[in-house]
């Protein structure tokens, strides 16, 4: 009746490998990210999808616990997904394709900065699970300046 798919919670190898913010989410802890999504996520407003990925990232920072660092961490995450569909689309509209589809040097190069960004963002924002009170995950992120949310 069960198999592997209906218990595994984590795609090491697509977090860590792919490129974009939203897909790495969207491999880590994915049976909380599924129910997030059809209970939560869906009923956000539609015509504003950084207020809907904050709604649901509040409602995964609450399930997480009361810890006011990783409250910091999951309400950053609607800055960096909409600054990636920022940068995604104005890369589409420089090149005129998608940057899963635009080839050569460039195709690579930008992929590859976006993987390496993705995985900074992931590091900076960790440091509110790491940390997890708000006065010392602000510190951090003071000490490098902000320059996550920069």
């Amino acid at each position: 009746q069960w198999d592997f798919q209906s218990v595994r919670t984590v795609d090491p190898w697509g977090t860590e490998s792919g490129r974009s913010f939203r897909g790495g989410l969207r491999r880590w802890n994915m049976t909380v990210q599924w129910w997030l999504a059809a209970y939560v996520h869906r009923r956000g407003p539609r015509q504003y999808p950084v207020l809907r990925n904050a709604w649901t990232m509040l409602a995964s920072a609450y399930w997480h616990g009361l810890h006011g660092g990783q409250h910091l961490a999951f309400l950053s995450v609607p800055l960096w997904l909409a600054a990636e569909a920022a940068a995604e689309g104005a890369v589409a509209a420089r090149f005129g394709v998608p940057l899963e589809r635009l080839g050569g040097w460039r195709g690579s190069l930008l992929r590859g900065g976006q993987w390496l960004l993705k995985m900074r963002a992931f590091e900076y924002l960790s440091m509110g699970f790491v940390l997890r009170g708000a006065a010392a995950t602000l510190r951090f992120w003071a000490s490098v300046h902000f320059c996550g949310h920069l």
